[in-house]
């Protein structure tokens, strides 16, 4: 009977470790402040060449019209991770806290939950800049960097971290392994703006004494390969999900000379482009090690961004344009400011072997948090009627199973930063005096107009709609500023707004902003079939 009892057992071990095996593993390579129009394979005039990332968009599938939920990164990356909108955080225009709190309330869940509940080992990696808290304070702005993080990337769901706080962007310029600093607290010290062991600091602040912002790619690059070798070695049969947060291209644009073999610095037309020439050798080293592992057929790679591009100079100077003809960029409620790559890559790069298809393109318009209901269902796992609140699963897409012309979304909402309406911080005549002064003139008048908002019981925050290829904005006081048809003007050109013939949809786009304000939740509860 006992012999009976363990032979039962053991098949029974033996398929829960075949299921394992049989999922897919998960590398989400998220950039910083790269537009869809810095990647060649969207742009055939980028001054950027990236063949890595263009391989795996040619074997694989480039979405068109992938959105994030919000036009700056502290908001997306909240709700990338938990799969809701930004408001349903502790701060909807994001936490740039980091030693205080976090933007998750308690009890909301993020994708590395959903994917260990599907028998997944789960890692994070690079730019949080979703808030800390420190076990020990030494006062209310020095944080005892000898204490460990009782909010951080373990609470989020993740077996293993090697973070940073906000970025390579500010202090502290440190790197957090499973919630502990990285190195001897005793060398935290006050790091002055200005170079810095080969890289830079942007704001004087608390770091390590031998920080190097140059460093920080290959850094992360290095320890996500060793987590993988981990897994392979110590949880045989587990399945890996991997949220590699890449710093490229924000400030401080500092890259090294080489990188993984490859010439880096001076490779592209200017630093900040270097930056973004780092996320395809660091793309191409994931491959490498992918493959040499026999991992690359059954591992589906996702390339996205925080937000839009940062045409800048760039675009007047050099003639590279980061938003590709869109309207807007980065903090902006237009195209440019929220509409980033998104490319998808499962299989050996064969129709016959590959899982998602080579080749493909698709228009369907998604945010970059339907990511997390995805995850959920490629890890067999259900997140709950009270998580992923604004997510849907792109899996019908990736497996070709939904026709183009019909959205898997009925619609999408997105912001801006706060106080970024369609005005672009225009300062009217009457206050320009009051705010000539000031160090940012505009940002400055966008903080008091969006602060003005707030006062009137608003969020200060211009909000869109998507939908059918009609995009409704709304600014910081929630009236409609701005209605365009993507399909025929997709650079925002012309505001339809007024049009008699537009009426209808204006009210109509108007009324499903407010009933998405009012929602417990947008989106059907995922169920596993």
């Amino acid at each position: 009977m006992q012999k009976l009892f363990f032979a039962v057992l053991f098949g029974f071990l033996s398929a829960v470790l075949i299921h394992a095996a049989e999922k897919p593993n998960i590398l989400l390579i998220h950039t910083d402040d790269v537009g869809p129009g810095d990647y060649s394979v969207y742009n055939a005039e980028s001054k950027i060449k990236t063949p890595e990332i263009d391989k795996l968009a040619a074997t694989g599938l480039r979405f068109n019209h992938a959105h994030t939920p919000a036009a700056l990164c502290a908001p997306t990356r909240y709700a990338l991770l938990s799969g809701n909108y930004t408001w349903r955080g502790r701060y909807q225009g994001g936490d740039w806290n980091w030693h205080t709190d976090t933007n998750f309330l308690p009890g909301q869940k993020t994708f590395a939950h959903f994917a260990k509940q599907g028998g997944y080992r789960t890692a994070m990696f690079g730019k949080s800049n979703l808030g800390f808290v420190y076990e020990r304070m030494v006062d209310a702005q020095t944080p005892d960097f000898s204490s460990k993080l009782t909010e951080g990337p373990i609470q989020w769901g993740f077996d293993y971290s090697y973070i940073i706080s906000r970025g390579h962007m500010t202090f502290p310029y440190a790197y957090y392994e499973n919630n502990v600093l990285v190195g001897n607290p005793e060398d935290i010290v006050q790091l002055k703006a200005g170079p810095v062991n080969g890289g830079a600091v942007t704001a004087d602040g608390p770091g390590i004494k031998t920080w190097d912002s140059s460093d920080v790619g290959r850094t992360l690059t290095e320890k996500a390969i060793a987590f993988i070798d981990n897994t392979l070695k110590e949880h045989k049969g587990s399945p890996f999900l991997i949220h590699f947060n890449v710093d490229g291209a924000h400030t401080p644009h500092t890259p090294p000379e080489t990188l993984f073999g490859k010439k880096l610095k001076g490779a592209t037309i200017d630093p900040q482009s270097d930056m973004i020439y780092e996320s395809d050798i660091i793309t191409g080293k994931f491959v490498e090690a992918l493959k040499e592992r026999n991992l690359y057929k059954n591992t589906v790679i996702i390339i996205t961004s925080d937000n839009g591009g940062i045409p800048a100079q760039r675009r007047e100077k050099f003639g590279h344009d980061a938003v590709n003809g869109l309207r807007g960029n980065k903090s902006t409620i237009w195209e440019g400011g929220t509409r980033v790559p998104f490319i998808v890559h499962w299989g050996d790069d064969t129709a016959e072997g590959s899982t998602v298809k080579p080749g493909g393109i698709t228009n369907q318009v998604i945010g970059t948090h339907d990511l997390a209901a995805t995850f959920a269902e490629l890890a067999g796992a259900e997140p709950g009627a009270d998580q992923a609140l604004d997510s849907i699963s792109i899996l019908p897409i990736l497996l070709g199973k939904q026709p183009e012309d019909k959205p898997l979304r009925d619609y999408l909402l997105v912001q801006s930063s706060p106080g970024r309406d369609t005005q672009g911080g225009r300062i009217p005549p009457e206050l320009q005096e009051q705010f000539k002064n000031r160090p940012r003139p505009q940002q400055a008048y966008q903080n008091y107009r969006s602060r003005q908002a707030q006062q009137e019981g608003f969020d200060g925050i211009a909000h869109a709609v998507l939908k059918d290829g009609w995009k409704l904005i709304l600014g910081l006081t929630d009236k409609p500023e701005f209605l365009a048809n993507l399909n025929t003007d997709p650079a925002e050109t012309t505001n339809l707004l007024d049009k008699p013939e537009s009426k209808e949809v204006v009210e109509k786009y108007h009324s499903i902003y407010q009933d998405i304000r009012k929602s417990k939740r947008t989106t059907e509860p995922l169920k596993i079939k």
